[in-house]
């Protein structure tokens, strides 16, 4: 029996505007989205950012051999924000609604200007993160990211929850993969269309 949801966030609850995202990387002289993952020397120093792994000076030294040369931090720093786009108050409404049957986390890989992005939405809708969750798991404070098992354990030693009571929404199949290795059920959500999962429409059926 599910007594328990882990969300991801970006793609699952919050939108992301790839098309944004793109134009703002193309301008400051990077691949475009999809380019960026493809090449290893790029997509490296951009996932430990976006991940909180590291600081922002480190990431702006890292990144900048592929960026045009006349390119400035904040126009760089501001390629990497333009991904972020609007969470639906209809998914916070239904966050509230999950709990009054499940224990509801979030667990995702985030940096702090985005987890104060997504909080300030959380506000604009009239929602806090307190009641939508039971608690938050984000990778910057915990300064681990997944697909590490070890920031799923960390969940599961924090809550004690188990994970065979668990199901798991993230959009990126490297981490469903890891999460289903550690025996939790699994749904890879297809990118800004969690309310097409089957597995998440079945939640709100009446236990």
């Amino acid at each position: 029996m599910i007594r328990n949801i882990i969300f991801d966030l970006a793609g699952v609850l919050l939108n992301l505007d790839i098309e944004a995202d793109t134009k703002a990387l193309v301008y400051v002289g990077l691949p475009d989205f999809d380019g960026c993952l493809q090449r290893t020397e790029i997509s490296h120093p951009i996932m430990l950012y976006l991940n909180g792994l590291c600081t922002k000076q480190t990431f702006l030294t890292n990144i900048r051999p592929f960026c045009r040369p006349d390119a400035k931090d904040d126009e760089i720093m501001a390629a990497m924000d333009a991904v972020l786009d609007t969470l639906p108050k209809s998914r916070l409404e239904a966050l509230v609604q999950l709990r009054q049957n499940y224990k509801v986390f979030l667990l995702s890989n985030l940096y702090d200007k985005a987890w104060d992005y997504t909080r300030k939405q959380f506000e604009e809708a009239g929602f806090t993160t307190e009641q939508c969750f039971d608690q938050t798991f984000i990778s910057y404070e915990m300064q681990l990211a997944k697909p590490d098992p070890r920031i799923y354990h960390a969940v599961f030693e924090q809550t004690g929850i188990l994970p065979e009571e668990t199901i798991y929404f993230d959009d990126t199949r490297v981490n469903i993969e890891a999460g289903k290795k550690l025996g939790l059920t699994t749904c890879l959500v297809p990118m800004n269309h969690l309310e097409e999962c089957e597995e998440y429409q079945s939640l709100f059926i009446t236990k």
